[in-house]
């Protein structure tokens, strides 16, 4: 439980069934794409930009883009994509960049972390952003890595504001994957982000909200996500309604260590209002604290 809270928080962004069909599609694809973007290495990230059209908008229109951390089998493909700066300030290329920066956003927390490739490498389009409006929707979108096939029918993010921080909402949907019982079909959240050339990036989650087995859960906090997993900072609270529910659905299909996992995490949990259960998890110094309480970590 606690691996799959901290998870979801931190991915801040975990918008994600084609199974072994999709796994072998996407593995077969050319080790080496066409392209990395401005002050990323070719050995941390590289993509190819796909089929890409102009809308009457001024926006653009993206089909099968596909990306990967190099050398690590993460991989994503967008089957389409639609990208637009209300602003008008982004060309073509901009907003091209800018497509393929959310893929690598997104690679990272499927990643679980960025690589050690690209741990002291800029991150890429903030600039470009703190001069635009954008907004960007995803359809038909499949993550791979080793152990795992997953997939996303949707996904959007909309910057609201990037003066003096990078304030966006997001949502995805018809998530799936056969390997995680726990992934919710749906997650949706308000962020901002403080822009940084370099390592620490400092996140601000103001709202993530997801349901499962009919139980909502909820989180909002602070991230200082830096290089190296022992050196990153979170505070964070997550709550969820009637867990008890949500266990006993669980139960009649999850393996025992998870429902175990889940009681346990019950028993740790505070209670609120509105039969809502919640933990205040804070992690500093490679080290997790659960209500207080020190944990392992769980990765």
């Amino acid at each position: 439980m606690l691996h799959s809270s901290t998870h979801r928080l931190r991915m801040a962004a975990h918008a994600k069934g084609l199974g072994l069909l999709a796994l072998l599609g996407v593995m077969a694809l050319p080790a080496a794409y066409a392209e990395t973007l401005p002050h990323l290495s070719a050995n941390c990230f590289t993509y190819s930009p796909g089929q890409v059209s102009k809308t009457k908008q001024g926006g653009l229109i993206i089909k099968n883009m596909q990306a990967e951390l190099t050398g690590t089998q993460h991989r994503i493909t967008v089957r389409s994509s639609t990208v637009v700066d209300h602003k008008r300030t982004l060309d073509a290329a901009g907003l091209a960049r800018l497509n393929a920066a959310v893929a690598y956003a997104a690679l990272t927390a499927y990643h679980r972390g960025m690589t050690e490739a690209c741990a002291n490498q800029p991150l890429p389009g903030v600039q470009e952003v703190k001069n635009a409006l954008p907004e960007m929707s995803w359809q038909g979108i499949t993550l791979t890595r080793p152990d795992r096939a997953s997939t996303a029918s949707t996904a959007h993010v909309r910057v609201l504001s990037t003066s003096p921080a990078i304030h966006f909402l997001f949502d995805a949907n018809g998530m799936t994957s056969p390997q995680a019982i726990l992934l919710p079909p749906s997650v949706s959240g308000d962020i901002t982000f403080i822009p940084s050339s370099q390592p620490p990036y400092h996140v601000t989650v103001n709202q993530l909200h997801t349901a499962l087995n009919g139980s909502d859960i909820d989180g909002r906090g602070d991230v200082l996500a830096t290089a190296g997993r022992e050196n990153l900072k979170a505070d964070i609270h997550l709550s969820i309604s009637h867990i008890g529910e949500m266990i006993d659905q669980l139960g009649k299909i999850a393996p025992t260590k998870i429902t175990a996992a889940l009681l346990i995490a019950r028993i740790m949990g505070e209670r609120e209002p509105n039969h809502r259960t919640g933990w205040h998890i804070t992690l500093e110094h490679d080290t997790i604290h659960v209500n207080g309480v020190k944990v392992p970590m769980p990765f």
